[in-house]
């Protein structure tokens, strides 16, 4: 089985190295790491250019234009030349025996027209502690401590999800199964591409198409845990915070998706409401941080990028979601501050 980690990065010159030494160190099963350099004007060339001299996988393909987010991570993808692709930030790591295991749920799930392999998000903090939930519960751990050791010592079953089915049985429910984010996911490049790659409209460009594969293709989830994804203040996430953008993301797409999925899956009344107040969740995400920050300017910055006729319900939320968010971070906050913990 061979295997191709898409790396998109502009300007990554900061994070890069590392991700570069934790993908050189997978084994025989990782064919080639595409690096698509979004015309970096940092040091980003140089140390792609130490690496390739240093292992042949390493392939630098530098963007003749500059591309936007969306873009360039597509473009790592169509690039690879394996139908399998692990994607990878230039800031995240792979943990030893990440592209192994991944290597031996593709030959599980062969012939079952799986499209997509999503395993579970495992944060990796300034301070060098970690957080991942492990049968339910969140476990604080450090970096080294998962970055010593294969994450295929202890093997764990994954489950195999029918194609269009699943996602009709999740959304009846109001609720959307669990997607993963860029570096947390695998992906067929056949059937990534037959959807033309990722929507450059969406800054959750990554879920969105996650969604129409699932519509196409089977998918799978795995317990495990394959990378660590670093929290720090430049991510998109935490950007896309700062201007409600993910309040209007969400809002865009469910306009547009609604109404096919009604049709399509049959929903309910209690199920279509619940969608529509998904981007009132997503307003209030930014505003739960603010708090646990104690950053009142930030809070009623937040609270003023949004239409004034949806205050009402997004300050409810936001009170229900602070305590529910202070709950379930008492032991992560132990260990790590919110500070720390949000960027």
């Amino acid at each position: 089985m061979a295997i191709s980690v898409a790396l998109p990065v502009y300007n990554g010159a900061n994070y890069l190295r590392e991700a570069l030494e934790s993908a050189v160190a997978q084994g025989p099963e990782l064919a080639e790491i595409v690096v698509s350099d979004n015309r970096s004007t940092d040091a980003t060339p140089d140390i792609v250019a130490e690496f390739a001299r240093r292992d042949p996988r390493v392939r630098h393909e530098r963007s003749e234009t500059f591309l936007n987010q969306a873009d360039n991570v597509s473009r790592s993808v169509r690039l690879c030349r394996h139908d399998w692709v692990q994607m990878l930030c230039h800031d995240d790591l792979l943990r030893p025996g990440a592209i192994a295991e991944l290597a031996r749920v593709i030959a599980g799930v062969a012939g079952a027209d799986c499209a997509l392999i999503a395993h579970q998000s495992c944060h990796l903090f300034a301070d060098g502690h970690t957080h991942r939930h492990v049968d339910g519960a969140g476990k604080v751990e450090t970096r080294a401590d998962l970055m010593t050791g294969s994450v295929g010592a202890a093997i764990t079953g994954y489950q195999v999800r029918p194609a269009d089915t699943y996602l009709g049985e999740v959304m009846r429910r109001g609720a959307m199964p669990y997607l993963p984010a860029v570096t947390t996911a695998a992906v067929r490049r056949s059937a990534f591409l037959e959807l033309g790659g990722f929507d450059p409209q969406w800054v959750h460009f990554d879920i969105f198409l996650w969604i129409r594969l699932l519509q196409r293709h089977a998918y799978v989830e795995t317990p495990q845990h394959w990378t660590l994804t670093r929290v720090h203040a430049q991510q998109v996430a935490v950007l896309s915070r700062r201007n409600q953008r993910s309040y209007r993301d969400f809002q865009g797409f469910y306009d547009d998706f609604l109404p096919e999925a009604r049709a399509r899956y049959g929903l309910g009344f209690w199920a279509s409401l619940k969608f529509r107040l998904k981007p009132l969740s997503q307003a209030s995400a930014p505003l739960v941080v603010a708090l646990h920050k104690g950053r009142p300017g930030e809070f009623f910055s937040q609270g003023f990028a949004l239409p004034f006729w949806i205050w009402p319900q997004v300050m409810a939320l936001t009170a229900l979601n602070y305590f529910s968010e202070r709950r379930r971070n008492a032991e992560l906050w132990r260990h790590v501050p919110p500070s720390l913990t949000y960027e």
